[in-house]
């Protein structure tokens, strides 16, 4: 049996954390698993709860917030080093897992060595369907809510299984996607780029709650972070054209929030981060 190594970040969110790691005790039927969790700093004893409950999963303690991707990566390294493992599960720590998560998207995960990632079923907390993959186009994103499993070319990071063999290709996650949003998108489309293909499986389900860091910030910082990231996103993967519907819908949305400096200065810092 193939080994992977669950990895998941954490920041100050104790209960979230507890919460995920009972579940994954408590729903995974395959046994040949690692768990990662990397805690940045937390101020809230997430730290003393793994030490004293959790001695089952391997704790990383980062001087601060490294965010997401740095985060991730240093998880993947870690895991690389120690396990050397054939799959890693990049989870948030505001989920918790149905029966048969992790032996759903492996079981689809090992149908094809073309297919490099796969990504789960999200459900909200009160179990009403969640936004979980489909395709990114010029128009914005087409979202595939079937019941099958199906080929896309964008699935959440809340939830993704990424095969070894995808890294070893084309790396890791690009940290300058900092502290969140598009890291695991332009992970994806370096995967495809590099001839591999990613696929949903509904019947791998988690429940995600979302956001349970982020949203902390403020929320001029989070408009300000999802554009200039989503602007590097497109500019580095596809031309200007390609971009060019969604700045008008931009500049409307920016208007009406009273943000439209926010999204300019937000456009030009992710144009200057591409060099």
């Amino acid at each position: 049996m193939k080994l992977c190594c669950i990895i998941i970040m954490n920041f100050n969110e104790k209960e979230y954390l507890k919460n995920c790691l009972d579940s994954i005790k408590r729903n995974t039927n395959y046994s040949n698993y690692k768990i990662i969790v990397l805690d940045n700093n937390s101020k809230d004893g997430s730290d003393k709860l793994i030490k004293k409950k959790y001695l089952w999963v391997d704790l990383i303690e980062n001087l601060r917030n490294e965010g997401a991707s740095r985060t991730l990566n240093i998880g993947i390294e870690y895991a690389l080093k120690k396990y050397n493992p054939d799959y890693f599960y990049l989870l948030n720590n505001d989920t918790l897992v149905e029966k048969n998560w992790l032996t759903e998207a492996i079981k689809t995960i090992s149908k094809d060595k073309k297919i490099g990632i796969v990504g789960s079923k999200q459900l909200t907390f009160e179990g009403k369907p969640s936004i979980s993959a489909g395709w990114i186009s010029m128009w914005g994103v087409n979202y595939y809510r079937g019941n099958s499993n199906k080929e896309v070319n964008w699935v959440s990071g809340a939830g993704l299984l990424i095969k070894k063999e995808v890294i070893e290709k084309i790396g890791l996650l690009d940290e300058i996607y900092s502290p969140a949003y598009y890291e695991e998108t332009d992970f994806e489309k370096r995967a495809i780029n590099a001839g591999f293909k990613i696929l949903y499986n509904p019947k791998s389900v988690i429940y995600h709650k979302g956001s349970g860091t982020i949203r902390k910030l403020d929320q001029d910082k989070i408009f300000y972070i999802f554009y200039k990231n989503r602007t590097r996103f497109f500019l580095k993967h596809f031309s200007i054209y390609y971009f060019l519907p969604r700045i008008f819908l931009d500049i409307y949305k920016s208007i009406k929030l009273k943000k439209f400096k926010i999204l300019i200065k937000a456009y030009k810092e992710g144009y200057k981060s591409l060099k």
